[in-house]
């Protein structure tokens, strides 16, 4: 058609506090790369997996656990395995903060705070760690078949147990990570290594094999980046990504790049980050790999949404849901993989990860995409005479249109169109006429349970 042009409406999440500069927004939307040689887009914009709820713990879930094979939650205070979609109680995890479980050859070492607990995973029964050298942790890693601890009566210093047997202590096998004076806050492994997180330093510590103490600092890579939170850091992509914080101040995303960090948080996620009202000390992570993606959440109290990482596309995006017409993070905590499927925990319940559903749990599962703005060059008003989307069309459901003629600070009324009844494929999704402005910003909605991606998109 004479006067069509194509526009850019598939992007990232980039929105600024100046919203003047950026605007557009992925929400429950990420970027997709298209690989077939010939196809005409490249890269679309494709819903994220819906929530289907499997357990119901009655509890607060406090961690998460999956060797691949076999699957722990503790919720409330007991601990649970999960198989075929029910909990089987595996004995009682005193407290009600969140914990940290690590496998080893056989066992499950749970650190709970004052409490340590070691589950057989042979004879399935769980036990306290009663040794008098036990000097509570929240963290425990496991590295060559050491568990390693950090002493929560002097936080600068972590403790190892014994080879194959995190119930069985040694008072002489611990270490300072005192390269910097700050305290270990977290410790993850990775390659081999240990990364002990602290409040403005990181340190990294490789496994020898000594008698006298099989771990001794790597000297040479000293990183002046510590961590927000003992929950700020995850491992996935091949790597560590966390949430950093230094001297100058906090709320960066780095990932490990040759013992190095490397940013990879933009202005968009930083500015949500650091806003007003946002508890980083209580961020958590989750990871979660799809067919051709593999995805990074991070959200904190204060914050309205999940910013989440596509290691694939090294791109943002938001996941969130609508709640009295405002947006809250994702409620997801944790994901774990058992098998092929994944399963995540929020709340009191566990759900299954499911690309073939597009509710949350049966809530309303929101696509959204609000496009950069639309100015001519000259800065005159342009006339849009029409808009045409090409989406995913044919499954029933509606999308709907909003017009922004101030910049994206206001928009006017939903304007609704079908995505096609059942079998319709080539529904053609349009809307006319839509008057002129001079910086014009579009935003499309789906709230149906339908497949949404969105491929492109023309202006007349």
């Amino acid at each position: 058609m004479a006067g069509r042009r194509e526009i850019k409406c598939v992007g990232p999440s980039a929105p600024l506090p100046d919203r003047k500069a950026s605007v557009q927004r992925s929400i429950n939307l990420f970027l997709r790369q298209i690989t077939g040689l010939g196809e005409d887009k490249p890269v679309i914009l494709e819903s994220i997996p819906g929530l289907v709820e499997r357990i119901d713990f009655g509890g607060q879930a406090r961690g998460s656990f999956s060797n691949g094979k076999r699957e722990f939650v503790v919720a409330g205070i007991t601990l649970y395995e999960t198989t075929s979609g029910t909990a089987v109680s595996r004995g009682t995890i005193n407290g009600s903060d969140w914990v940290t479980m690590e496998d080893g050859t056989n066992q499950l070492v749970i650190a709970a705070g004052a409490q340590g607990y070691v589950f057989n995973m042979t004879s399935n029964t769980l036990a306290e760690i009663t040794d008098p050298d036990w000097r509570g942790s929240y963290d425990v890693a496991e590295l060559n078949g050491v568990f390693i601890f950090i002493a929560l009566d002097q936080p600068d210093q972590f403790y190892i147990s014994a080879i194959d047997d995190g119930s069985t202590l040694d008072a002489l096998d611990f270490s300072s990570a005192d390269a910097q004076p700050d305290d270990i806050v977290t410790v993850r492994v990775l390659k081999q290594e240990a990364y002990f997180f602290g409040d403005l330093s990181t340190e990294v510590w490789t496994f020898v094999g000594d008698s006298d103490f099989p771990l001794v600092r790597y000297n040479s890579t000293p990183i002046d980046i510590g961590i927000v939170g003992r929950r700020a850091a995850i491992k996935a992509a091949d790597t560590l990504i966390f949430v950093g914080k230094t001297e100058r101040g906090t709320g960066i995303v780095y990932m490990i790049n040759g013992h190095q960090p490397q940013r990879i948080s933009n202005e968009a996620v930083e500015a949500a980050l650091q806003a007003d009202g946002v508890d980083l000390s209580e961020c958590s992570m989750w990871a979660r790999q799809g067919v051709g993606y593999e995805h990074v959440g991070i959200k904190a109290p204060g914050m309205t949404t999940t910013w989440v990482f596509d290691a694939a596309t090294r791109e943002w995006h938001e996941q969130a849901e609508l709640v009295d017409g405002e947006y809250t993070a994702l409620r997801v905590d944790q994901v774990s993989q058992l098998g092929t499927a994944q399963h995540a925990i929020a709340g009191e319940k566990q759900y299954t990860v499911d690309a073939s559903t597009y509710t949350l749990g049966g809530d309303v599962l929101v696509r959204e995409r609000t496009w950069p703005h639309l100015i001519s060059p000259s800065m005159e008003p342009v006339v849009y005479t029409g808009l045409e989307i090409a989406c995913t069309t044919g499954h029933g459901g509606n999308v709907t249109l909003e017009i922004s003629n101030d910049g994206g600070f206001n928009f006017g009324p939903p304007l609704l169109r079908s995505l096609g009844a059942i079998g319709r494929w080539m529904q053609r999704v349009r809307w006319f006429p839509l008057g002129s402005a001079r910086d014009r910003v579009f935003r499309l909605r789906c709230t149906d349970a339908v497949p949404f991606n969105i491929h492109g998109a023309t202006v007349e």
